[in-house]
């Protein structure tokens, strides 16, 4: 952008604050584009059409802008711009709290026709209501309340200039959503006004409704019906938007808030007249690799599984499009695998990485989620990273990302060298910003609060033997031959030490902790695959992944990859059916119980105190593991 500069309508930065930006664009006929960006979300409307919405998540060190051709939107002669802006303000997992602003220019042929300045007419939203300060989920942030009535007569500002923006903007690493047509929700329960959309989907609200003017029309949404109606509630959270009624029939298009879900329901004191609910599903556009699985259980099971991922690919990758829509390491790793095998797509994934790489906190470790301030963070997901970046490097041959990042990685590696104390590390205690999170399952989920108790574990130790295989992997492809003999050999020394520590040899099993008799399927799959166990151990213990009388805690969904992963290095042939036919138990399960994508755990919705998510991106896996079983017959 050559004209244009950073602009708000004030000099203050006031969480949940909408803002909108007016200007007239004479337009004489050729390809016009503009390019736009903003903290923290935007909808462009050219002659009140929806033309763009949805702001990179980025960081302020890393800022993005779209380039939108807009030549489909303009008429000829003078063309009215209004740009409404949401600044969010505070931090969340899918944000990084920054300052308020909006910068754009827009350009035909070489010329350019407009751009943002201090002057241009500007004021607070009218219809968005700001400072509601709605909390819809911690992860997800803000809600939104639309008012629906007319206050064209309100009068405007001026927008200033704001300083403490980056100049050096980056062009959006990724491909701008798709915005389909509305799927319009059948009305199943009249009393309660509940709306089904078919199947899981996520888009935009879309809406047209008639109440008596000043009425607020709550839209609840969520992924089922079991209570009888939406879960709407659940603890802290609120799953809905509102809408203020104007007193005639008013449509509506929310352009900042994707929902996840399969159920609409309206909540309101007074009777609400409803011409159509539904969404307008967005969808990263990928091209969808046919797959033959061989039957047609298997066939399900993956097409499912390709919805499931697409459900969460907006952006970035996201663990749920319901209740977080956050990018995390390890969910990400299951949807970026999986993603190579369905889509055939590099792209993304190196955006992802990205995202995740130019995280900066002050302890050299990685933030619980990309992009975000939040201070919590769980060490063992910060090596998941190091994996991530291996397999995209193994998949798309592309080993720039990994020159980026080399320091990243090491100082990554670093922090958990640095603490180590006779051969193993222990956990991270004395600090509440630490989360010692490995699995949902007993024993393996840690605090979420933190733990002042000191303790080693396997789970920490065996992973990151794991991660230093992978970091001399990537050390060999970059010719770092110093670097990878010296990961190698501390590898091995950590080996050493969990088995001198955690092997029980009477149970021929790793034990979770050392004091304590707990005994996992995640940390001996680990044990496994980092080389500790080697011979006749790693033998005996996917005997033990495959009994089901075995004392080990099992798997759940999330981690199933790395046991099934374990099973294939002691031998491909042996275990390829045992693989093939719990996944088709466990996913069978979820389709007879009237999944349309696959659920977070297979508890379902009772899971997390009745907060479990029913799609979710690290379920995924049978499109990995199905390509590969398939192409060893």
């Amino acid at each position: 952008m050559k004209l244009a500069e950073w602009i708000w309508i004030h000099s203050q930065d006031n969480a949940d604050e909408y803002a909108e930006f007016f200007d007239d664009v004479l337009y004489s006929g050729g390809q016009a584009a503009i390019e736009i960006s903003c903290d923290s979300n935007y909808a462009l409307y050219i002659n009140e059409k929806l033309a763009g919405f949805g702001q990179y998540a980025d960081y302020p060190h890393y800022k993005v802008y779209d380039s939108i051709n807009i030549t489909s939107y303009l008429c000829h002669g003078k063309n009215n711009i209004r740009i409404i802006v949401w600044y969010y303000g505070q931090d969340f997992s899918v944000y990084y709290k920054h300052k308020a602003g909006l910068i754009y220019e827009i350009s035909c042929a070489g010329e350019i026709l407009s751009y943002s300045r201090a002057g241009m007419l500007c004021k607070k939203s009218d219809n968005y209501v700001s400072g509601l300060k709605k909390i819809m989920t911690m992860q997800m942030g803000f809600s939104v309340r639309y008012d629906a009535r007319d206050y064209k007569d309100k009068p405007f500002g001026k927008a200033v200039s704001v300083k403490g923006h980056s100049t050096a903007l980056n062009p959006r690493p990724v491909k701008r959503l798709e915005l389909m047509e509305t799927f319009y929700g059948t009305l199943v329960n009249q009393t309660k006004n509940i709306y089904d959309l078919g199947c899981e989907r996520v888009g935009l609200l879309h809406i047209k409704f008639k109440a008596s003017a000043g009425t607020v029309v709550t839209v609840g949404y969520g992924e089922h019906i079991i209570d009888g109606e939406v879960r709407r509630i659940i603890d802290e959270r609120n799953f809905s938007l509102e809408i203020i009624a104007d007193g005639d029939f008013a449509e509506y298009i929310n352009p900042f808030r994707r929902l996840g879900c399969r159920y609409l329901q309206i909540y309101s004191d007074v009777p609400v007249e409803v011409e159509f609910i539904g969404l307008k599903e967005t969808l990263y556009p990928v091209n969808v690799l046919p797959f033959d699985a061989g039957n047609k259980l298997r066939q399900q099971i993956y097409d499912v599984s390709v919805r499931t991922l697409q459900l969460c690919m907006h952006e970035h990758y996201e663990d749920c499009p319901w209740r977080e829509q956050a990018l995390y390491t390890m969910d990400s790793r299951n949807q970026m695998l999986c993603g190579y095998y369905a889509f055939k797509e590099y792209q993304f994934a190196r955006a992802n990485l990205k995202l995740i790489g130019e995280g900066r906190r002050s302890d050299g470790l990685l933030n619980i989620c990309s992009p975000s301030t939040v201070d919590l963070t769980i060490p063992s997901f910060s090596l998941y990273f190091i994996l991530q970046m291996r397999e995209y490097a193994d998949y798309s041959k592309d080993l720039t990302l990994l020159n980026e990042y080399y320091n990243k990685m090491t100082g990554i590696l670093d922090v958990f060298l640095m603490r180590m104390e006779n051969g193993l590390i222990p956990n991270f205690y004395g600090s509440a910003a630490y989360w010692n999170f490995y699995e949902w399952a007993d024993g393996l989920a840690g605090s979420l609060h933190g733990t002042d108790q000191k303790d080693f574990d396997l789970m920490l130790n065996a992973l990151f033997s794991l991660i230093l295989n992978n970091m001399g992997d990537i050390c060999g492809k970059l010719g770092k031959t110093n670097d990878k003999q010296k990961y190698a050999l501390i590898s091995k020394e950590l080996n050493n030490a969990i088995n001198a520590r955690f092997y029980d040899s009477e149970k021929r099993l790793y034990k979770t902790f050392t004091d304590k008799e707990h005994y996992s399927e995640l940390g001996n799959a680990w044990a496994v695959l980092c080389g500790a166990a080697d011979g006749g151990k790693a033998d005996d213990i996917c005997k033990a992944l495959v009994s089901e009388s075995s004392l080990l805690t099992k798997v759940t969904l999330s981690m199933a990859a790395f046991k099934y992963d374990a099973l294939l290095k002691c031998s491909k042939s042996k275990y390829r059916a045992y693989i093939l036919n719990d996944i088709d138990t466990k996913y069978a399960y979820m389709l007879s119980q009237g999944a349309t994508s696959f659920w977070e755990t297979t508890l379902g919705a009772a899971d997390f105190d009745n907060a479990g998510s029913l799609c979710h991106g690290w379920s995924a896996i049978p499109v990995y593991y199905y390509q590969i079983l398939n192409s060893q017959k």
